[in-house]
């Protein structure tokens, strides 16, 4: 711009009197620049407003989802103590990959909304191609069979499996619970790790399935110890790929993961709950077992022996044993009965940890022409599984907790019907059961009145039979062994004596008829053994039938067998067989039908040890054993799986809480009118500068003094978002102007510019040990 000027030959006019004069511009000294402060992270420059935070890298984002599967199917696995792994293993790796792909694909095109319910008809899709095809359309498609039974199974196959033997069958109507909750995991977990920046919260979802999976599973044959280790391996491992920023992060990380794994995997097994865990049962009112109705097979023996020839069954087995159908263990003073009640089983069979020596060995068997609901195996089975044409699912397999008995619900059209058994066959020694002691089982001594409620006379008639028959005994064992001798001696096996085991049916079958068929030898064993003061029961079986070539033995009616045990203390069920061989009846009481070699001579071996014939021992009446209550032994010892118990809930339910609390508290800080949300904004920016280290106290010093610390400790990057965050907390405090959506969107933004200086400030364990701490539960 040009000077101005005064035209010439006309004088200046001098300045009005109230006007300073203008000073020289050129004299004045220049005022140095004033310096500007470096660009903030994530801040537009010349602007105020923060700008979104940076993308996620896609790597990041695919590796979290991969982790993510990865949880939820290995929490999906600890149901191995509910099914069998074979049956397991597809069902969660459907239900933990499928949607995990599903909400990827789904992440950016669908709101969360949608992408929930394009997972749900998806699972629908899936389970009704899996499990439920025989009602799906098309065999894949849902249909409202397939709908209905998918829901009815999540729903009640809770109580199903806490009322079952497990392993369960791997049924639809059972798996689909496991099915349901891994895939629902799979989905919150993918859909937190795509939709949101925790660290940690995406794994959270896997905690309800393996607590799931230990309620339903502890009293089954599998094992959930490994799993939790292995969860917090791939959580921390989570953690690592979603807050790393630098790979010296990852190489400090990696080692602690290591080292917190192994921790986990050793400090397993000596938990006081690892040897032996609470079984959460013990809550759960059972219902009563199923008894079965029908004949007693004590009283089909006469009908079985006048068909000899019809075939039964078939059984393949190297071993030569006999096959045990029921146990009847209640005497009314007529005819024995079984107080056995079944329940659902998947294959294992209760009481399969069989004690002392034992022979497993295994049977397959075919059932032909045998009628009612008991199967056939030996004692004692171990594992059953159907293996060829089975009754349908309504009539599944069933085992006695108690006998370990065998049915299936089907008692008609059963021909054909193929299973396998694996069994444990006792071995006794005359060590072991010379000095056998009679278990206190006062239900197995019981010798009822009769039918009109008056004593009968038999029963004393039966008692003097039995002092004379164990004449000369010296121990319990001796007196059974010396029983069973004496009805083998005393009387003839007899196909065509009439059917029969009452009172009166016993006394005329001991002191007249002295013949009889296995129904009346076993029958009359067990009376005679509980006037003794021996615990006994009946058991009707086969004998091993007559071999066909290839380990196959055809078992025809006329092989029924029935026989008697006695309970001892420490062993358990000991048979003795009082029926004479077919081929020696009448000869010596030395053969028995269905005795093994091996048994005979251990029996001999104790009857003819040294006895006093002038000593006749009395009945045997066991002393009830003081309960550990009263003795006070092992007092002390019950609180052990409750306390472990408690101890592993709390330790659990305190990880879930620093979990989920913080996430929680922010999200909730987030939310309500603009004051409170700034509030929030600045109290959350609290709260992550003392994880940094900064000694801040909104309630001790300023809003400008905390913020002046945060930029000394994370640097002058600070600066702009912590004082501009600090101005707003205070204006919305202070000052009665009011505050709207605008602030408070930007306090947020200030604090997510804060949240992300702090996690390039702070190395990832210390982060974790901040985020594990008890504080983070008050802040």
């Amino acid at each position: 711009m040009a000077a101005l000027t005064t035209p010439p030959g006309r004088p200046v006019a001098p300045p009005p009197p109230d006007v300073p004069p203008t000073p020289d511009v050129r004299a004045m000294p220049v005022a140095p620049p004033t310096p500007v402060a470096p660009p903030t992270p994530g801040v537009r420059p010349g602007t105020s407003e923060a700008a979104p935070l940076p993308p996620v890298p896609e790597w990041r984002r695919v590796v979290s989802i991969v982790i993510v599967i990865l949880l939820a199917g290995t929490a999906g696995l600890a149901f191995d103590g509910v099914f069998t792994l074979g049956a397991l293993i597809p069902v969660v790796a459907v239900a933990a990959i499928v949607p995990g792909v599903v909400s990827y694909a789904l992440a950016r095109i669908l709101p969360l909304w949608a992408s929930l319910a394009v997972n749900l008809l998806a699972w629908l899709i899936a389970v009704s191609a899996t499990l439920f095809r025989t009602q799906a359309l098309a065999g894949f498609l849902p249909s409202p069979a397939s709908v209905r039974a998918a829901l009815l199974g999540v729903r009640d196959s809770g109580k199903a499996l806490l009322t079952t033997i497990l392993p369960a069958e791997g049924d639809g109507r059972t798996i689909v619970l496991a099915h349901f909750l891994v895939w629902a995991a799979a989905v919150a977990g993918t859909e937190l790790a795509l939709r949101t920046r925790a660290v940690v919260l995406p794994a959270a979802p896997a905690v309800p399935v393996l607590a799931a999976a230990v309620v339903l599973g502890v009293s089954g044959p599998g094992s959930q110890l490994p799993t939790p280790a292995v969860l917090v391996g791939l959580a921390l491992l989570l953690a690592l790929v979603r807050a790393a920023r630098a790979a010296r992060t990852f190489v400090a990380g990696v080692p602690l993961l290591a080292v917190l794994v192994l921790i986990a995997v050793a400090a397993g097994p000596v938990l006081p709950f690892a040897s032996k865990p609470y079984d959460v049962r013990r809550l759960v009112s059972q219902p009563p077992p199923r008894p079965l109705a029908g004949v007693s097979p004590l009283d089909q023996v006469s009908a079985w022996l006048q068909n000899p020839y019809r075939q039964l069954f078939t059984v393949k087995s190297t071993t030569e044993a006999n096959w045990r159908l029921a146990v009847l263990d209640r005497f009314d003073g007529v005819t024995w009965t079984s107080s056995a009640g079944y329940l659902p089983t998947g294959g294992r069979v209760p009481g399969d940890d069989v004690v002392g020596a034992h022979d497993v060995v295994e049977q397959q068997f075919t059932l032909q022409k045998l009628s009612g609901p008991w199967l056939p195996a030996a004692d004692r089975p171990q594992h059953v599984t159907f293996t060829g044409p089975a009754p349908d699912s309504a009539a599944g397999l069933m085992a006695d907790p108690a006998t370990g008995m065998l049915a299936s619900a089907a008692a008609t059209a059963r021909e054909g019907i193929t299973y396998r058994v694996i069994s444990g066959i006792r071995r006794y020694s005359a060590a072991e059961l010379r000095e056998a002691v009679p278990a206190a089982d006062q239900a197995a001594l019981a010798l009822p009145n009769g039918p009109d409620g008056r004593t009968p006379p038999q029963r004393a008639r039966l008692a003097t039979i039995a002092r004379k028959a164990t004449a000369g005994a010296t121990s319990p064992m001796q007196q059974a062994v010396r029983l069973a001798a004496y009805l083998r001696k005393h009387a003839d096996y007899d196909v065509n004596s009439p059917p029969g085991h009452s009172y009166r049916s016993i006394q005329f079958f001991l002191t007249e008829a002295k013949k009889g068929t296995t129904e009346q030898f076993a029958a009359s064993y067990a009376l005679l053994a509980r006037s003794l003061g021996l615990p006994s029961r009946v058991v009707v079986g086969f004998g091993p039938g007559k071999a066909e070539g290839g380990g196959v033995r055809q078992v025809l009616a006329g092989d029924v067998l029935a026989w008697a045990e006695v309970e001892f203390k420490g062993i358990g069920w000991v048979p003795f067989y009082p029926t004479p061989a077919r081929s020696h009846a009448g000869q010596s009481g030395d053969v028995a039908e269905g005795v093994s070699k091996q048994r005979q001579e251990v029996e001999q071996e104790i009857s003819g040890e040294h006895a006093d014939p002038a000593t006749t021992p009395s009945p045997h009446r066991p002393t009830p054993q003081p309960s550990p209550r009263q003795t006070g032994h092992g007092a002390g010892t019950t609180w052990l799986p409750v306390a472990g118990a408690v101890a592993g809930g709390l330790l659990g339910g305190y990880l879930l809480a620093v979990t989920v609390l913080p996430p929680l508290r922010r999200r909730r800080r987030r939310t309500g009118d603009p004051r409170a949300r700034v509030a929030g904004a600045w109290r959350q920016t609290v709260v992550r500068l003392r994880a940094a280290g900064v000694p801040a106290s909104s309630r001790v010093l300023t809003a400008r003094e905390v913020a002046t610390l945060g930029v000394t400790a994370l640097g002058t990057h600070a600066y702009e978002p912590l004082t501009g965050l600090a101005d707003l907390a205070n204006l919305t405090r202070f000052s009665d102007a009011p505050a709207d959506q605008e602030a408070a969107d930007m306090a947020w933004r200030h604090y997510a510019n804060i949240d992300l200086l702090v996690r390039r400030k702070i190395a990832l364990p210390r982060r974790l040990a901040h985020r594990l701490a008890p504080g983070s539960l008050l802040h």
